[in-house]
């Protein structure tokens, strides 16, 4: 029994232990960051070592031309598409809570929204201030507003911390309620500030301004050669004076003279300036920004194919995608999940997402509705709706067989296939008469056909029908008319369409239908 007792408590305490959060970095437990101080530092080499841990450093990476244009690229692909608002549950306060999340949206500039909380990618993390106010019984936003992340810091607890003038060193305390907080980028999650692209694009960029400096400073040396003068031995430091001055002067001077004795020459290096090949370390590097930002470089950079353009135009996708994602779920978990629980208690929150499909092309849907429809599908009004929009109405219902045409119009063909399972011989005989094939002898000839069709148990295949009316046609009088009237195939393929049965014949392609009744040869 004191056995089974203890076997209890052990479980009981191993449940207890994989409850807790063992391995946090709360508490100064996280061995890899230094201690200096009550506020934790972010852990990215770049900062700690050339920034002093702020993010200052990397704000003038974003003037660098490259970086601010496909930066914005990647921006735009995610502000320039929609959004849509959708139920947490599928209940009538799970869409109240969705239609109070919509309008709340509606009064946010959410794209300008999404732009600023996107910096947290380039950085690593960002920080908002919600502003709330109440309207009736609910709860919504007033505004949101990003916050610059250079004043902020996040405690030992991970507790969000905001520096000013009279507490830099402890910073103060923030409500984890009001703020919104975005982290992405590092490999762990025991870094709170994140890793952002800047870390990656500190070095292109560095490297290409500094390219760029060297490379203005050739073209200023050797955009035109560099003069040199010699003086003979024994010159005196007052013509070496004059010959220094009468070099110089060649930059600015349209001529100079020199003393009697002394010489200039012009110095050039071997391919000139072109020989400095700094153009190539330019474009290396931006081809470099393009990478780290879209993860690929022909949506910015010439010389690709079509082909290898739109494999990358699809990464370019995929990470729109993911921006998109990581934004709409960051404020899906944060904000909307304590403002609803706070309104509709209870109530699975909704979420906003980004719709970041294209509209489907229209010929293309035009062909596939047609061969479902071919198929025997039929569209729904509501799926009608979602592919072409409104403004469409359904037609009025085609004419049927049999009906009286208007005075004028030309008679209608009788769609016997259509109806093949509605109609019957009286209905072939009507039909054949009111489009005026037979005349005042249709009826003997058709009771000779529908003594043809009275053996229909004894004939199995069509060929086994044309035979019989080929013997009809060979005995002449009515059956011969008939022939001449109609013509066999005519007769064949309206008799077929009517018993619902495809020709079938060596003279045709190879089918599967058969005559009513027929039996398998």
């Amino acid at each position: 029994m004191a056995e089974r007792r203890t076997t209890t408590m052990n479980l009981r305490s191993i449940r207890f232990r994989n409850a807790m959060e063992m391995s946090g970095i709360t508490g100064g437990r996280d061995i890899t960051r230094p201690w200096i101080g009550p506020l934790l530092e972010p852990l990215d080499p770049i900062l700690r070592t050339r920034g002093g841990g702020s993010f200052d450093i990397y704000k003038p990476i974003l003037t660098d031309p490259q970086v601010k244009s496909v930066w914005q690229q990647r921006v735009a692909a995610v502000v320039s598409r929609p959004w849509e608002v959708e139920p947490g549950e599928d209940s009538r306060r799970g869409r109240a809570a969705a239609d109070w999340l919509r309008g709340e949206i509606d009064g946010l500039d959410w794209d300008e929204i999404t732009r600023q909380m996107l910096s947290g990618v380039f950085y690593g993390y960002a920080v908002a201030e919600q502003i709330f106010r109440r309207d009736g019984a609910l709860w919504g936003w007033e505004a949101i507003r990003v916050r610059d992340r250079v004043r902020f810091r996040f405690d030992e607890d991970l507790g969000l911390r905001l520096l000013t003038m009279s507490d830099m060193l402890t910073g103060e305390e923030m409500p984890a309620d009001k703020f919104w907080c975005l982290s992405t980028g590092a490999d762990h999650s025991d870094e709170p500030y994140g890793l952002g692209l800047a870390h990656w694009l500190y070095w292109p960029v560095w490297f290409k301004r500094n390219g760029l400096r060297l490379w203005l400073i050739a073209l200023d040396k050797f955009g035109m050669p560099t003069a040199m003068g010699k003086y003979p031995n024994g010159a005196s430091e007052e013509e070496k004076a004059k010959l220094l001055d009468a070099v110089l002067a060649i930059r600015s001077e349209a001529g100079i003279v020199v003393p009697e004795g002394m010489d200039i020459s012009l110095l050039t290096p071997s391919g000139g300036a072109q020989g400095l090949d700094y153009r190539a370390l330019h474009d290396t590097m931006d081809a470099a920004i393009s990478k780290v930002i879209l993860s690929q470089t022909m949506t910015t950079d010439s010389g690709s194919s079509l082909s290898q353009a739109r494999v990358h135009e699809g990464v370019a996708e995929h990470v729109a995608r993911a921006d998109a994602d990581l934004i709409c779920a960051s404020f899906n978990r944060g904000p909307v999940a304590r403002l609803s629980e706070l309104n509709f208690p209870g109530v699975a929150p909704p979420r906003v997402w980004r719709v970041m499909d294209d509209p489907e092309d229209t010929d293309a849907a035009i062909a596939r509705d047609e061969k479902l429809h071919n198929m025997g599908w039929q569209m729904t009004e509501a799926r009608l709706k979602d592919i072409y929009g409104d403004g469409y109405e359904r037609a009025q219902t085609p004419p049927q067989a049999g009906d009286t045409p208007a005075a004028g119009a030309a008679p209608a063909v009788p769609a016997f296939a259509e109806h093949a399972h509605e109609s019957s011989l009286d209905d072939l005989v009507r039909n054949l008469i009111d489009a005026g094939h037979a005349e005042t002898a249709v009826q003997p000839l058709l009771a000779d056909i529908e003594a043809v069709l009275a053996g229909l148990s004894e004939i199995t295949t069509l060929e086994d029908l044309r035979v019989r009316l080929d013997a009809l046609a060979a005995e002449g009088g009515d059956a011969a008319r008939l022939a001449d009237l109609l013509g066999r195939a005519t007769l064949i393929t309206r008799l077929a369409g009517e018993f619902g049965a495809p020709v079938e014949d060596q003279e045709t392609a190879p089918g599967v239908g058969r005559l009513p009744g027929a039996r398998r040869p």
